[in-house]
């Protein structure tokens, strides 16, 4: 079970706005404390009278810095559901990495692994742990991705080309079919930096390209992607808190209004490092 905290307004431009925080529920006797419920709602109305005062962001392309939350959402979208095995044979799709087994997708300071025997990180509970799936199989982690290279995909028990087990993804909502889907999304990095060496980072990169700033994306309300064929193979990570970030001194500026798109190949390749802190995002894909 979850509480779920829900806060929205108008802003004067008519921008509809809307912010949410979940607290997860794992265990009726030890619910989350009302401190902590408490100050969610203090984050998120501080966040939403903020956003009601500053300007509508302009389309821009340039560097930016993610934050835990932001980054979780934009690898379930752009990386997770490319390599749902039923998707590497369905001719009707994309089949981004269906040929990439054993190739370099990512830099090589990443690790991708799947893992829905994990049921927290730390003190934080994940939805994404079962037992089973939706066909009996037992769970299991699968190490996706080593050192930036592909090893596997998710399976179901429907074989692909050089995978013919399950390897416990195998998943359905209610009324439709099983397919191959993702569990516990977890990145492992061996190029981890200090938060005030991202930003700066995130400064000499706005320098290099001759920006006139960066963006610092904070809080994200989800995401979506296309795998379809004939679809445009892009991602979208809807950003809700987000930053201008200027390399001239000037304190960072809140913005609203801009979304977070691109490609998946183009995106994955330009990451330049990550952060010594790891966070956890409790997302629910649909």
């Amino acid at each position: 079970a979850e509480i779920q905290i829900t806060a929205r307004a108008k802003a004067a431009d008519g921008e509809d706005l809307t912010l949410s925080e979940s607290l997860e529920l794992v265990d009726a006797a030890t619910p989350p404390k009302d401190a902590a419920v408490m100050a969610a709602i203090e984050r998120l109305t501080g966040d939403l009278g903020a956003l009601l005062r500053v300007p509508a962001v302009e389309p821009f392309a340039g560097p930016a810095l993610l934050s835990g939350q932001a980054a979780a959402v934009m690898f379930h979208e752009i990386f997770g559901h490319r390599i749902e095995g039923h998707r590497q044979k369905d001719p009707s799709e994309g089949q981004t990495f269906a040929k990439r087994v054993g190739q370099k997708i990512l830099p090589e300071f990443l690790s991708v692994r799947f893992d829905p025997t994990q049921r927290k990180a730390g003190e934080v509970p994940l939805k994404g742990w079962y037992e089973y799936d939706d066909e009996g199989v037992k769970a299991q982690p699968v190490v996706v991705v080593d050192q930036g290279v592909l090893k596997a995909f998710l399976m179901s028990r429907s074989p692909v080309r050089g995978f013919g087990r399950s390897n416990g993804h195998g998943r359905r909502a209610p009324g439709f079919e099983v397919v191959s889907r993702q569990s516990n999304l977890l990145v492992e990095s061996s190029q981890r930096v200090s938060e005030a060496r991202l930003r700066q980072m995130l400064l000499e990169e706005v320098e290099r390209q001759k920006k006139p700033y960066g963006l610092y994306f904070r809080r994200v309300v989800g995401g979506y992607t296309s795998t379809a064929r004939p679809q445009i193979q892009a991602y979208k990570v809807v950003p809700v808190v987000l930053y201008r970030v200027y390399a001239d001194g000037r304190a960072d500026e809140l913005v609203r209004g801009a979304d977070l798109v691109g490609t998946p190949l183009t995106s994955l390749e330009k990451i330049a490092a990550t952060s010594e802190i790891s966070e956890v995002f409790n997302g629910y894909c649909g």
